[in-house]
């Protein structure tokens, strides 16, 4: 038991700090005093006159066992005499000053406390009279009966500011000693606890050490972030990764193996992605720029294709193709990388004037399944086509081979069959897995079965053309020129609700989860919630009707073309306008289409425009 702070406690002598004894000075150790000393000063040896002498410190006695013990001090047993004293030590005067001068008067201190507290004294301790007493009685005689053991007298508790006897004095390790419980934890732990961060924490992470960057750089580690994007409509497809000439990746250090591919480098995926979302926005690092040069927006690269011999009515890609439709009656097929033309399709005998077909057909399966190239080579392909002939043309797709290396193949394409039914010319088209549906300038909206071809059902109930339907599941959208939008149930067979919001006839429209956008003549955006009917939103920009719309609900991207010749992008949570884009085309746009990386548009003036945000980028595998 140690006495720390006037209470008895036990202390662990680990943790215990002792401090050494004070070194021994060069000159005669009974003339030294730790608060003045002067040689010239004589011994005195009467008790009146050593009050007012400067006390001085005796040679200190050393007991074996290491513990400090200082002579010419009474013993703590006041008047006792057990143990003898050094003469040697005894013998001097000033020895005797320390005693009988200054420490009964230190002792009247401490006994009395702090002015604030005269009345609250120690119980038990000494009297300056005991103090005086058994100093002089030690000293009668030239001898000590024994020595003060500091280290067995009660502490002083700090109450009063006084100094703490450091033999009670210890230090916490445990207060100030870091772990490391990251860099402790196998890996495969580690990595996990981490995979739980967000963006900004991992990049901290990069920077605390080098254990803790090497984890927070593991490939596993940067698939976790990408894939909680997905929301935002960050998604792959992984099936391209096949085309793609392998990399080098960050091999991961789990000892388990990812879903995705190891040679897919996670961390550099996030980066392009980061960037090529970056490029979409006007000014990105306007708050932020050091100079004008910086605060511009990335300007995308343009690529204008020509190929019709009249205006481009209709258009949709993928990632390797465009299909457009024109008025000079030809459905063709264009690299969307070189553009050039791979393939052109005549089966209609008027105007082509919309189109759809199932995107990367040709495209060997996810798990690997169709690795032969001669399999994938025989997948076909399905496109539906409407002409201001009013019929619908069903394609097969196939893919031929390509003669040189590097080169993308040709696309053959027959017709399977002809839909027949609609008694105006055929405006817009929309497939799924189960339905094809078709409006027309006949006022109807007609539903077909994929597989069968057969007509399902025919919605009447506009009073003018239905320029543009929408379909999600079971559920199709209308718009026509009388200026409203009608919500149809393909299982039902009847009419769910009718919009009505927009000054004059529509000329577009979009249907995607719950939300519909729709374009009209007065010039006016519009987007709607389908399940209540409500009006959301309401965007205002452009000059002229509205002809083509594109959105997407997870970016919240939406891009309109115009007849004002104008593409501009728009973001759908705030209604604002992120980017225009004036003098890509020099008449009537009539459609335009966005993915993740291009915006491509056609027009009056038979061309097709590709804007490009990739350039530099391998964007290859986002979908």
């Amino acid at each position: 038991m140690e006495a720390i702070d006037g209470a008895f406690s036990a202390v662990p002598r680990s943790y215990t700090v002792t401090r050494p004894p004070s070194p021994t000075p060069s000159f005669r150790t009974e003339t030294f005093s730790i608060i003045n000393w002067n040689a010239e000063i004589p011994n005195v040896t009467s008790a009146s006159a050593l009050d007012d002498l400067t006390p001085r410190c005796s040679t200190p006695f050393r007991p074996s066992n290491g513990r400090r013990t200082f002579s010419g001090y009474p013993s703590a047993q006041f008047g006792s005499s057990n143990t003898p004293a050094s003469p040697g030590v005894l013998k001097s005067s000033r020895s005797l000053s320390i005693s009988i001068g200054i420490l009964p008067r230190l002792w009247d201190a401490l006994r009395d406390g702090s002015p604030g507290k005269k009345g609250k004294r120690r119980p038990g301790l000494p009297t300056a009279a005991s103090w005086r007493e058994a100093a002089m009685k030690a000293y009668s005689d030239d001898c000590v009966d024994g020595f003060i053991d500091y280290i067995n007298m009660q502490p002083l508790d700090g109450e009063e500011g006084e100094l703490i006897d450091d033999e009670a004095c210890f230090i916490d390790v445990r207060a100030v000693t870091g772990v490391d419980i990251v860099a402790l934890l196998p890996t495969e732990l580690a990595l996990h606890l981490l995979s739980f961060l967000d963006l900004s924490s991992i990049l901290s992470c990069l920077r605390v050490s080098k254990t803790w960057h090497d984890l927070a750089d593991d490939n596993s580690i940067w698939r976790e972030l990408f894939a909680r994007r997905q929301e935002d409509g960050w998604n792959i497809d992984l099936r391209r990764a096949c085309q793609r000439r392998p990399s080098t990746s960050r091999r991961s250090r789990t000892s388990f193996r990812a879903p995705a591919p190891l040679e897919i480098d996670w961390y550099e995926l996030y980066q392009t992605r980061t960037e090529l979302d970056r490029r979409w926005y006007s000014s990105p690092h306007a708050s932020l720029a050091l100079d004008d040069k910086e605060s511009k927006a990335w300007e995308p690269r343009v690529r204008r294709i020509s190929g019709h011999s009249d205006s481009v009515y209709c258009l949709e890609f993928d990632s390797s193709r465009i299909i457009t439709g024109s008025r000079d009656r030809t459905i063709k097929v264009w690299s969307l990388k070189t553009g050039k033309c791979l393939a052109t399709f005549a089966g209609h005998r008027g105007s082509v004037l919309c189109l759809k077909f199932d995107k990367d057909w040709d495209l060997q399966d996810q798990d690997g399944g169709d690795n032969n190239v001669d399999v994938a080579r025989k997948r076909r392909g399905f496109l539906v086509s409407g002409s201001s002939d009013c019929t619908i043309c069903v394609w097969d797709m196939y893919t031929g081979s390509s003669t040189d290396e590097g080169e993308e193949p040709e696309v053959a394409a027959d017709v399977r069959a002809v839909l027949r039914g609609h008694t105006g010319g055929v405006l817009d088209l929309r497939i799924d897995g189960k339905w094809i549906v078709s409006c027309s300038k006949d006022a109807l909206i007609r539903v077909w079965d994929r597989k069968t071809l057969a007509l399902h059902c025919t919605f009447r109930g506009h009073d003018g053309p239905v320029n543009a339907v929408g379909l999600q599941g079971d559920r199709v959208v209308s718009a026509s020129g009388d200026g409203k939008m009608m919500l149809w149930d393909i299982a039902a067979g009847e009419r769910l609700r009718t919009f009505e919001g927009h000054d004059r006839g529509l000329a577009c429209i979009e249907f995607k989860d719950d939300l519909i956008v729709s374009g009209s003549n007065d010039c006016k955006i519009k987007v709607w919630s389908a399940s209540t009917g409500t009006c959301l939103r309401t965007l205002v920009g452009h000059d002229l009707l509205v002809r083509a719309l594109s959105f997407d609900p997870r970016s919240g991207r939406l891009v309109s073309g115009s007849y004002d010749k104008s593409v501009k992008v728009w973001d759908l949570r705030t209604g604002k306008m992120v980017r225009e884009f004036r003098g890509c085309h020099i008449s009537h746009i009539f459609d335009v289409k966005f993915d993740h990386c291009h915006i491509v548009s056609t027009s009056h003036d038979q061309k097709i425009v590709v804007l490009d945000f990739s350039e530099g980028l391998d964007a290859s595998l986002f979908a």
